[in-house]
């Protein structure tokens, strides 16, 4: 425990006290990384890439842990988890969701049709070969063909459907997200950090600051999802499992960064 009070060790990333790490991005694409002073008495988030390499790689500056927290929270509170915002946000996903239960419906169609137009074939291929009126060795090559495109489309559509399953099938409902908004606000102002932390990386993707801007990208705040994503694993046909995983809208706000 004493080998890594601030005050003992080289200035360096410190992860359990970070609010952002992970979250935070300099403009220039590198992470923003928490560091302490000599001292152990100042804390600060830097761009990772200028620590590393110089000031010539990027002219960011060292932004006051406290400060940048403080102002994000604030945001998140003030702006992203109120009642008008996310009636919003829960709007425009809904009518994600529906366009794309409309696409995945469509794409399922076509998918059909085309497997109904292999079996005829098929079919017509086998009557042919059984009446006699052509030599298995001849018509070989096009059954090895279309056996092969309808597995394809097999497993597509599988996987179709479980999108169309993954994208949710009923609307988002506002009184879960307000809800679950309430209880992230108590959690940011009463909860321990690592807590605070689990619960923002579940819809917050990005923090990005640039010189005195910094800008949230986030997805609709909803429990059980993982910064906004909920993973399906499923087994296609061939034996192979894929994640297929439902992607609701991306939104971003931007705001004004006094350091």
């Amino acid at each position: 425990m004493t080998a890594r009070q601030p005050g003992n060790i080289h200035p360096r990333t410190i992860p359990s006290q970070y609010l952002l790490s992970g979250l935070a991005f300099c403009g220039c694409g590198a992470s923003l990384t928490g560091h302490s002073a000599k001292s152990g008495r100042h804390f600060y988030y830097q761009c990772n890439r200028k620590f590393k390499q110089g000031n010539e790689v990027c002219n960011g500056q060292a932004i006051p842990k406290s400060k940048l927290e403080s102002a994000v929270i604030t945001q998140i509170k003030s702006r992203i988890l109120t009642e008008e915002n996310l009636e919003n946000l829960v709007s425009l996903v809904n009518k994600d969701l529906e366009l794309a239960s409309v696409q995945y419906n469509e794409r399922l169609a076509v998918i059909d049709t085309e497997l109904e137009d292999i079996r005829q074939r098929l079919n017509r291929l086998y009557e042919a070969i059984e009446s006699g009126k052509l030599d298995y060795s001849d018509l070989s090559p096009r059954i090895k063909d279309l056996r092969s495109r309808q597995s394809d489309l097999e497993k597509s559509r599988v996987l179709a459907e479980a999108e169309l399953l993954a994208s949710g099938s009923e609307s988002i409902k506002i009184e879960q997200v307000k809800a679950y908004a309430g209880d992230l606000k108590q959690l940011l102002a009463e909860a321990e950090i690592s807590e605070c932390k689990a619960f923002l990386k579940t819809f917050v993707k990005k923090i990005e600051i640039n010189g005195n801007e910094a800008t949230l990208k986030y997805r609709l705040p909803l429990p059980g999802l993982k910064n906004g994503k909920e993973v399906l694993p499923i087994e296609t046909l061939g034996g192979a499992e894929v994640s297929i995983g439902s992607t609701p809208k991306d939104f971003s706000y931007t705001f004004a960064l006094s350091i």
